[in-house]
């Protein structure tokens, strides 16, 4: 694994919730508070010309659903090169991604090629797929399908990664969908715009278990959508044993042992959505203990915009101008130094960054996860509670405490009260 993917936090803004003015310019202004959490990258939501048709039959069902009645889905483009005019302009765009670098943060666009507006499709009808009779063919979002298999389509998107590349000096991309896209696309389009800048990272929204061997050459970390959307929400919501964790886990490193993947709490999806039951809203003190699981085991953290204030409240993609947004109501100072603490661990503790994840049994396994992250040389032994009442595990360590919450120490046990962790560094 590369040292900059190794280190890395991601964290995510999106634009339409970040502000009440739902501006680049005005997500600009709060770039030092994104960097004091510790992230070095910052993930943004397409922002680029989303499709103003409004006639619902192109619309998503979650779009619909949604209630918002606005045509401009971000995820729904009619224009990959046009920054959209509900956020700013090209020239918004280059300060910020110049005030982004100054500040240490990378910035990696979303880039949504899986599929377009009916917009779009009018526009280049030999872009996008169609049917024995001539019409243009719509996935299960309803949106126009996108042709791969038109060597034109293919060059229209290479030049676009490399527009934002060499027009912008983004740093890489997060690719929607990009499992569905071909392998030789992205393989392509990352030669291409490393010839222009390099390092480049590049983050895929794919399971690993779909294509393995994307790693190999075309991303550096995959998405990992089982992780968010299928074992978090459920333990918070539903009481779903902590086992769960485990078993994803399992998956994944089966298909493609070694592969990098996010570790998120939230993202843009799930806020989205979980409408009014956002996961802070169940228990703020779960989310610290799960966000100590997504520093300490293999992986790339990854925080949704908003965590460090807490925030509970409903978010939408789909949302008008001011219509839902961060509530910056607590302090958030806490939580953005606890956030910091957790970083400074992932890429300074060496089983942290560098080891390998064991996982091993305890005694209430429904509730608590334990591991071990190891070197030749290094040993970091985890326990977080992810449960509603106290947990033990043997614990016939000895070490160093890097950081606990709710733990106490019997007769070689230790017990661990609802939500409580401890991260300790294990003397050879």
């Amino acid at each position: 694994m590369k040292d900059y993917v190794k280190d890395a936090v991601i964290y995510q803004i999106n634009l339409r919730v970040f502000t009440k003015e739902g501006t680049i310019a005005a997500a600009e202004k709060f770039l030092p508070d994104v960097a004091a959490t510790g992230a070095d990258i910052v993930y943004l939501c397409p922002f680029v010309e989303s499709d103003d048709d409004p006639n619902p039959e192109y619309w998503s069902t979650r779009q619909k659903f949604s209630n918002c009645q606005n045509p401009r889905n971000p995820y729904r483009l009619m224009d990959f090169y046009k920054i959209d005019k509900e956020y700013g302009t090209a020239e918004d765009f280059k300060s910020f991604v110049a005030a982004a670098h100054k500040l240490g943060l990378k910035v990696m666009p979303d880039l949504v090629y899986m599929h377009a507006g009916p917009t779009f499709g009018k526009r280049y009808p030999d872009y996008v797929k169609k049917d024995e009779n001539g019409n243009v063919k719509l996935n299960s979002y309803f949106f126009c399908q996108i042709d791969f298999d038109s060597a034109e389509l293919r060059e229209y998107l290479w030049q676009n990664m490399e527009y934002f590349v060499r027009e912008f000096d983004v740093d890489g991309f997060r690719c929607d969908v990009g499992g569905a896209i071909p392998l030789e696309f992205w393989v392509e389009g990352r030669r291409r715009i490393e010839k222009i800048k390099s390092p480049i990272i590049m983050l895929d929204e794919n399971e690993l278990n779909y294509r393995p061997e994307e790693q190999d050459e075309a991303f550096d970390i995959n998405y990992c959508q089982g992780w968010t959307q299928s074992v978090f929400p459920f333990i918070f919501h539903c009481g779903q044993p902590a086992t769960a964790l485990k078993q994803m886990w399992d998956k994944v490193n089966d298909v493609r042992p070694g592969g990098v993947v996010i570790r998120a709490l939230e993202h843009h999806d799930t806020a989205n959505d979980w409408y009014c039951s956002r996961l802070e809203k169940v228990s703020p003190e779960k989310c610290e203990a799960a966000y100590v699981l997504c520093y300490t085991i293999d992986g790339v953290p990854f925080l949704y915009n908003g965590c460090e204030y807490k925030d509970s409240s409903r978010h939408s993609i789909f949302g008008n101008k001011g219509q839902f947004t961060i509530d910056r109501s607590k302090d958030p100072a806490e939580r953005t130094a606890f956030l910091r603490k957790l970083a400074e661990l992932h890429r300074t503790e060496p089983a942290i960054r560098d080891g390998s994840t064991r996982w091993i049994t305890n005694n209430s396994p429904d509730q608590l996860c334990t591991y071990l992250r190891e070197t030749e040389t290094e040993t970091v032994f985890c326990a977080i509670n992810l449960g509603n009442s106290s947990g033990l595990v043997d614990h016939p360590y000895r070490g160093e405490f890097l950081l606990e919450r709710g733990v106490s120490v019997k007769q070689e046990k230790l017990q661990l009260e609802a939500n409580g962790f401890a991260v300790i560094r294990i003397r050879k």
